[in-house]
């Protein structure tokens, strides 16, 4: 479910992290702290869910603050409670692997209980909200509906949800771009989702191997790209700038099954991404070079059977 995108953010943001640092690199460190980020997008992930569900279940908190004012009208003790029933949170409840992150990351009391009746509030003032409630029956479609609007309106683009999810995740802003997807994929199987193996074996390998590549090519990589900075003192180039062309072209040269194209594209974005307004120049420039010169030597060889990004 993680993408390679996402993967190569994750690898990049672990070797940044450990160059940081004064001690030897150890390689069993290293993956430790990059299974830690993928650790912690399915935390991510699950306490997403876990809003959503209180935001489902806060409605029979709402009906019964209504039911219980001095003077209730009767659309006060006719509060609509149809989204507390939804399906498809019913089934979540039952999700073993849901409830087991929520355990191991202390989920369940994460949220107070003001921010869930505000964006609960904000919820049922949507056109979305009221169209639910108008039909009396459920499909899983309409289920599913109603919380991706729970998701895209009271979650990701609300202020208040958004600065108290990123500060208790730091990969909010490396992740949030892929929550839409992960949430609704979660909804299709509901039941059965599991939240502690998030990401394939064929991925998850694909992010040891470039980790432990980007260590063990450091010093042939890095011989490749010295000479091609021309008018640039290599100490003064920004590590993330560095990191990234290693990696690009750790890719060229020991990952077959990875286009040239677009290894250089991915890395030419996260430039862009997460360093400076030039990086992305800088990056296409250096990457096109070191491209020419290995073509030219026919040290890359690509199979022609994958197109995998």
């Amino acid at each position: 479910m993680i993408s390679r995108r996402n993967i190569r953010i994750k690898v990049f943001q672990t070797i940044y992290e450990m160059e940081q640092q004064e001690d030897t690199i150890q390689e069993s460190v290293a993956l430790k702290y990059l299974d830690q980020k993928i650790t912690q997008s399915s935390a991510l992930l699950a306490s997403v869910c876990h809003l959503l569900f209180l935001i489902t279940d806060y409605v029979l908190i709402y009906s019964n603050q209504k039911a219980s004012k001095r003077i209730a009208t009767r659309e006060d003790l006719n509060v609509n409670v149809k989204l507390a029933g939804n399906l498809l949170m019913q089934k979540l409840k039952n999700n073993t692997s849901f409830a087991e992150v929520v355990k191991k990351h202390k989920i369940a009391h994460l949220f107070d209980e003001d921010l869930v009746k505000s964006l609960f509030l904000i919820l049922i003032e949507t056109p979305e909200y009221k169209t639910y409630l108008s039909d009396p029956e459920r499909t899983a479609m309409e289920e599913k509906k109603i919380l991706e609007v729970i998701l895209d309106q009271c979650i990701l683009k609300n202020e208040d949800a958004v600065s108290f999810l990123s500060g208790q995740y730091i990969n909010w802003y490396t992740d949030d771009e892929m929550l839409p997807a992960w949430t609704s994929k979660v909804l299709l199987s509901a039941s059965t989702f599991n939240f502690t193996n998030i990401i394939s074996l064929e991925k998850h390998e694909f992010a040891k191997e470039l980790l432990i590549c980007y260590f063990d090519k450091k010093e042939t990589v890095f011989k490749l790209i010295e000479p091609k900075l021309i008018n640039w003192d290599a100490e003064r180039v920004a590590m993330i700038d560095l990191i990234l062309l290693h990696l690009g072209i750790c890719e060229l040269l020991y990952f077959p099954n990875i286009p040239v194209k677009v290894s250089i594209n991915e890395y030419i974005d996260l430039a862009k991404s997460f360093s400076t307004l030039q990086s992305g120049q800088f990056v296409n420039g250096i990457l096109d070079n070191v491209r020419k010169e290995l073509e030219k030597e026919n040290k890359i060889i690509k199979t022609s059977l994958t197109g995998k990004s």
